[in-house]
């Protein structure tokens, strides 16, 4: 996310990269403590991501129209050379299944939640999330000319899309059933998840109206307010579980759209309290940043590596020595990989560059988000796949 001086915005890094830290450890959990019921609720870190998304995405969303080619061509490659890597390696240590190629080719283009939560998480649980923001990347064009910059439109939409939330918690059978029906899908996708951008778009309008105030009650607030909603959630969680979500309709429809609202709320206090433009945040803000990309894509496979192997370490060792391992492979991936591409599709942009995006706005975006993290819906995966069950 830049800010209005262009540079990129520490404290959307710093939050980006916590936010993939904290579905690491909701699925590393359990080499922490025996009774993790709180921990996983970190799995809600991925509606923080789709935040931080809707929040980066918002000058687009608002300008109006873009140059299109550009844009999606930065998508690309931001989002799909690292993901390629990954599905590969997940592939070599994928169990033998004679539906294993078909899986594959269909995970290659996001069609991989489309039919089942066996395929959606044969390879990799935490891949069911992306699609979602390949379709977001693939309307945002239409919805800018929609909105046209008016905020009231946003609203409507948002009003809209909780009331399709609602209808399709109501018909939706559990995805992790055998056949789930065509609203289990709808509700792992964008039909069921816009709201949750739509959050990201308000907290940026928020913060573009304060952001050049000195006045920090109504955001010390926000942050007050979206702790406390934050923390009550986590607690029903923590008591509950999956199965106190899903007991409830109201629940079951909007507990994700209660977090990324939590989220929300401590963004906006986050972006106008946080001294993170200078020093040593600055720097951790950015290498959180950039790596939370491969955090996320590469958490579980080390968590399936170390549990093959055997291996028990006392204590919480194997906690650390597992995210010292996915903080190595991540860092690995950004400097061969994830960085190199993104420099490229830059350039790559720059030769379309005449195209002009036609916006209100003067800080169009340059940089996406990273794809989010998300809990699953079922899995016949080791413990750390265990955050899919509020979908069941």
């Amino acid at each position: 996310m830049q800010d209005r001086g262009g540079a990129l915005n520490p404290v959307i890094e710093l939050v980006r990269g916590l936010a993939a830290w904290m579905v690491f450890t909701a699925h590393a959990a359990h080499l922490l403590t025996p009774e993790p019921a709180l921990l996983k609720f970190l799995w809600t870190g991925v509606d923080l991501f789709f935040v931080i998304s809707g929040f980066v995405f918002a000058p687009l969303l608002l300008s109006g129209g873009f140059a299109i080619r550009p844009y999606a061509i930065r998508r690309v490659f931001r989002l799909y050379p690292l993901y390629l890597v990954s599905l590969l390696l997940y592939d070599l240590i994928a169990p033998e299944s004679p539906d294993k190629l078909l899986y594959l080719l269909r995970h290659l283009v996001f069609l991989g939640t489309t039919s089942s939560a066996h395929e959606a998480f044969f390879f990799n649980p935490a891949y069911w999330s992306l699609p979602v923001e390949v379709e977001y990347y693939l309307l945002l064009p239409l919805l800018a000319l929609i909105v046209a910059g008016r905020l009231w439109v946003v609203l409507a939409l948002f009003a809209v899309f909780c009331l399709v939330r609602f209808g399709i918690a109501l018909g939706a059978t559990p995805f992790a059933s055998s056949e789930p029906n065509w609203l289990a899908i709808l509700r792992i996708h964008l039909p069921g998840i816009l709201i949750e951008f739509l959050v990201g778009v308000f907290v940026y309008a928020a913060h573009q109206r304060w952001s050049g105030s000195k006045q920090r009650l109504w955001p010390m607030l926000a942050g007050l307010v979206g702790a406390s909603l934050w923390l009550a959630l986590g607690l029903f969680f923590a008591r509950h579980g999956d199965q106190g979500i899903t007991a409830h309709l109201w629940l079951k429809s909007y507990f994700s759209l209660l977090c990324a609202i939590g989220y929300g709320l401590m963004l906006f206090g986050a972006l106008a309290l946080l001294p993170c433009r200078n020093g040593p945040c600055r720097q951790l803000a950015f290498f959180l940043g950039n790596l939370s990309y491969g955090v996320y894509l590469f958490h579980i496979l080390v968590l399936r590596l170390y549990e093959q192997s055997g291996v028990s370490l006392p204590g919480v060792s194997d906690f650390i020595v597992t995210a010292f391992a996915v903080l190595a492979l991540a860092w690995l991936g950004h400097h061969l990989i994830e960085h190199p591409a993104r420099a490229l599709g830059r350039r790559l942009a720059l030769c379309h560059q005449a195209t002009q995006p036609l916006s209100a706005n003067p800080n169009p975006l340059s940089q996406g988000p990273e794809p989010a993290p998300k809990r699953s819906p079922e899995s016949d995966s080791a413990g750390y796949d265990r955050s899919h069950r509020r979908y069941a």
